[in-house]
């Protein structure tokens, strides 16, 4: 099969011998002479045979002269500049095959290699190729467009992320610095109060020094009176001794308060705020960091998990018990017996938390915590450590926490909204009142395998619902 003709069209250094003009649809003679086609075999007049002898060194030429390649090393392709030629047959290209792709010159185009193939003129063969690059070209210009577009949407809400952050980090410097303010102020109040105790105190202090004083030297008075009427005389002695008896055994003297009552009164409350300033700076530093670090993403139920009895709202944040069975599909991961459905994301490190409104109908009850991946679904399940589950059971009637055995909480009223608290590499669980942030249960455990938020809720009118 004929190769498709290289494009190149460089004639430089090469010249015909006979016209010394660049050669016009070249031939090369047996003997390595290249001509003109014309100049080679010119029309001979009256129809007479042409010379078939080589211009240069005599020799015979063939009767059919084929065309064949330059040895030029820079030359390709026979042919005028910005002419294509077949390499097999030196003819100009004027065909196209389109089987093959192939450039046919109109030899080509009669042999038996495309005879039954689709052969096009070459400007018929273009056109619908350009059409299709055309076609090809729009498509690309618009997918270039599309993905500029979708660049600048993208960087828009990059930028807007990028606000957001530089915004927030100006709130956590606000909220810091105004902490801050409250904290300076308040132990400037406080500061302030001690030293106006210590002054109350010095000031009482030496009144009372100044009335002991007092006392005291009157009493030095009276010492050296009776020192004096012990050296006088029975005589002088006894003439008013009843007397001076009777007055110094009254005990006239009377001890003033080192400190008033009033000033004790301020030194114990001052005493009792300061002594729990520790504990409660403690608590607050122990809850921001707690907070801090705490992921408090998102979390959603597993309708995959979801029993029977109870129905998911569209977004998957709340749950509601149902007396209708729901339709579901059987699978493994659902519970059958038990009215409980598990959370959509697990967890394997880290710390967690997620608060959850409750709402119990009459006679109702929720249970609200953690449990394995690999707990028990189908059957009658205990609600218990050992099964798997870290919770706290709420109804009306009795509160528990899922130990093994329960342990009973006293609460004096179902907490509207709970906070779980999973920490994973810590060990432990903690439920808590989100709303008075008092604690209703601690769990110690050993965490292996993911671990899932768990939900169970029984009676018409029972409703937990997840919140942000």
């Amino acid at each position: 099969m004929p190769s498709t003709p290289s494009l190149q069209t460089n004639h430089k250094g090469v010249h015909c011998p006979i016209c010394t003009g660049p050669p016009e649809d070249p031939v090369t003679s047996p003997c390595g002479h290249t001509f003109c086609r014309s100049c080679l075999t010119p029309p001979s007049p009256m129809g007479a045979h042409p010379s078939r002898l080589c211009p240069i060194c005599k020799k015979r030429q063939p009767e059919v002269l084929q065309p064949r390649v330059w040895a030029t090393e820079n030359i390709k392709i026979l042919g005028k500049i910005g002419e294509t030629h077949c390499d097999e047959h030196g003819e100009k290209i004027y065909f196209f095959c389109e089987n093959d792709g192939e450039f046919l010159c109109v030899l080509c185009r009669e042999s038996s290699n495309h005879q039954a193939h689709a052969v096009v003129l070459l400007d018929e063969a273009i056109q619908p190729y350009r059409e299709r690059l055309r076609s090809r070209l729009e498509v690309l210009r618009v997918e270039k467009e599309e993905i500029e577009g979708m660049k600048c949407r993208e960087d828009q809400k990059l930028q807007v992320l990028l606000t957001q952050i530089e915004s927030k980090k100006q709130q956590v410097e606000g909220a810091f610095e105004q902490l801050q303010q409250v904290l300076e102020e308040q132990q400037r109040l406080l500061l302030d109060q001690l030293g106006k105790l210590e002054k109350a105190i010095w000031k009482e202090r030496d009144h009372y020094i100044a009335k002991i004083s007092e006392e005291i030297a009157h009493l030095g008075t009276h010492i050296k009176e009776l020192e004096g009427k012990c050296q006088q005389p029975a005589s002088e002695l006894l003439k008013d001794v009843r007397m001076t008896l009777n007055r110094y055994e009254k005990g006239t003297y009377i001890s003033p308060e080192p400190i008033s009552p009033g000033l004790v009164r301020r030194i114990r409350d001052l005493h009792q705020k300061i002594c729990v300033l520790p504990e409660m700076m403690g608590k607050f530093s122990e809850n921001l960091l707690l907070h801090l670090e705490t992921n408090t993403a998102g979390v959603t139920l597993d309708p995959q998990t979801a029993s029977w009895s109870l129905m998911l709202s569209e977004d998957r944040k709340s749950v509601r018990y149902t007396r209708q069975k729901q339709n579901l599909p059987e699978n493994p991961q659902r519970f059958d017996r038990l009215p409980a459905v598990l959370g959509a994301q697990g967890f394997s490190s880290g710390k967690h938390s997620w608060e959850i409104e409750v709402v119990l109908g009459d006679g109702g009850g929720c249970t609200v915590g953690v449990a394995r991946e690999d707990m028990k679904r189908k059957g009658e399940l205990g609600l218990s450590t050992e099964e798997g589950i870290w919770a706290v059971i709420f109804s009306y009637h009795q509160c528990w926490a899922s130990t093994s055995p329960g342990t009973d909480l006293p609460l004096s009223e179902i907490p509207h909204r709970v906070r779980v608290t999973l920490d994973y590499n810590g060990g432990y669980v903690t439920l808590s009142d989100a709303e008075t942030q008092t604690t209703i249960f601690a769990f110690p455990a050993s965490f292996s395998g993911k671990i899932f938020p768990f939900f169970a809720i029984w009676k018409k009118g029972s409703r937990l619902t997840l919140k942000p």
